[in-house]
This record gives C-alpha cells, sequence and structure tokens, in this order.
C-alpha cells in the first residue's frame, strides 16, 4: 500500500537527517578541540566516526530494503536513491572530521603553543554556517536554499586561498615550525573540503526535487547536461 511505502520513506528522511545533525556535530567538536587544544574532545571525534561509519551502512540497508520490497516512483523513489549518495557524503565528511581531530591530537603533542589565527577562525564560521545551511535544504528540499549555498561557497575558497598563503610565507621565514604550519594549512584544507561537500548535500537535495543533475559549479548552480552515452547506449 502507498501509505506503507510513505510512512517507510518519512522514517528513512528522518534516519538520514540524525546522520546529518550527527555528522555536523562531530565537526562543530572538531574545531571546538582545535581552537582550545582539547584532547579529550579530539578523541572523542575519532571515536563518533565509527558510530557515523555504522549509521551509513544502516542507511544503504533500508534504502535497499525499500528499494527491494516497495515500488516506490516519484519524489519517494528519488529521495531513497539520493539518500544513499548523500549518506555517503556525511561519512566523507566524517571522515574529514576526524582527520582535522588527529592533527589537532599531533600539534597538542608537539607543544606548538598557540596555532590561532583570525582568519582560521572566520573559515571555521563559515563552513559550520555552510553546513548547517546545507542540512535545512535537505530537511525542507529547499531548492532556492541550495542556490544560496553553492553561493557562499566562494567565501570559504577565498578565505583557503589568504590562509594558504599566509602558512607559506610562514613557512619560509619560520623553519623550525614548519610542522605545525603543515598540520594548520591541512586543518584549513579540511574545513575548506567540508563546505565543498555541503555542496554535494544540496546538488542531490535539487535532483531529489527537479529529477534533474545539477552541479555547483565555479560558485554557481547550474544544470548538468551530459552528452549520454559514455556508459550506456542510447536505447532509442
Amino acid at each position: 500500500m502507498n501509505w506503507i511505502a510513505d510512512e517507510r520513506v518519512r522514517v528513512f528522511k528522518k534516519a538520514l537527517l540524525k546522520m546529518g545533525w550527527y555528522c555536523e556535530k562531530m565537526f562543530l567538536l572538531s574545531i571546538e578541540a582545535f581552537q582550545t587544544k582539547d584532547e579529550k574532545i579530539a578523541r572523542q571525534v575519532i571515536e563518533d566516526d565509527n558510530v557515523l561509519d555504522e549509521m551509513e551502512i544502516e542507511v544503504r540497508q533500508e534504502a535497499t530494503a525499500l528499494l527491494g520490497v516497495h515500488q516506490l516512483s516519484g519524489l519517494n523513489l528519488r529521495f531513497v536513491a539520493g539518500g544513499i549518495q548523500i549518506a555517503n557524503t556525511f561519512e566523507r565528511i566524517g571522515d574529514t572530521t576526524r582527520r582535522i581531530s588527529e592533527d589537532t591530537l599531533a600539534l597538542i603533542r608537539d607543544h606548538s603553543g598557540n596555532s590561532q589565527f583570525s582568519l582560521m577562525r572566520k573559515i571555521s564560521q563559515i563552513a559550520a554556517s555552510i553546513l548547517k545551511e546545507s542540512l535545512r535544504v535537505l530537511a525542507d528540499l529547499n531548492v532556492e536554499g541550495a542556490i544560496e549555498v553553492c553561493a557562499r561557497d566562494a567565501e570559504v575558497d577565498e578565505l583557503f586561498d589568504e590562509i594558504r598563503c599566509e602558512l607559506t610565507e610562514n613557512m619560509a621565514k619560520n623553519a623550525e615550525n614548519i610542522r605545525k604550519l603543515f598540520l594548520m594549512l591541512d586543518i584549513a584544507q579540511s574545513i575548506e573540503e567540508i563546505a565543498d561537500l555541503s555542496t554535494n548535500i544540496v546538488e542531490s537535495t535539487i535532483y531529489i526535487v527537479k529529477s534533474q543533475a545539477y552541479k555547483c559549479l565555479r560558485d554557481e548552480m547550474k544544470p548538468f547536461k551530459g552528452t549520454g552515452g559514455v556508459l550506456f547506449e542510447d536505447s532509442d
């Protein structure tokens, strides 16, 4: 019956959003650990990544069951199929937050001292805001919000370029701090990657709503129209 399928898809959506909020929490904690040099929080994020991996497996299993048992169509079909891809994106965000925490632990072990500067705080805040907004877009299936997320990714790209230049210059001047500076650069790159992954979430959301592929290219959301025939021959 359709109402049974609708209810199972509703539960599936709720579980997918729970996974998204979990990876958002991990990202916020990884930034807190970096900013405060809190070893306990950093280790907690690393442990939480294992939980997120289990969540992704459960999402894939439930999606497979839904597709196998129910004759889904329309929005329900696209949400379940897109949900598999979104869960994989969440898992990649989890892996990236784990890398931030591992770099933080390395900074703590090296007694690197203060590793904060305004650009790092700013890129963290913007990336966290973009991730939060991408989850809201998914929850509301809001195409207009997806376009805004794509546009904001440009801010993170520009900040990362500034950070990379500043850290590279510091490496040339302070050879004794090269390891610390490399770790900070890796953390900045991980933060930038999370903003990019957030655009993947909204790309998938637009597909769910409009049944058309879109890509965030040069910070603009554009329809992606392939030429076809790359993997499958035209059946016409």
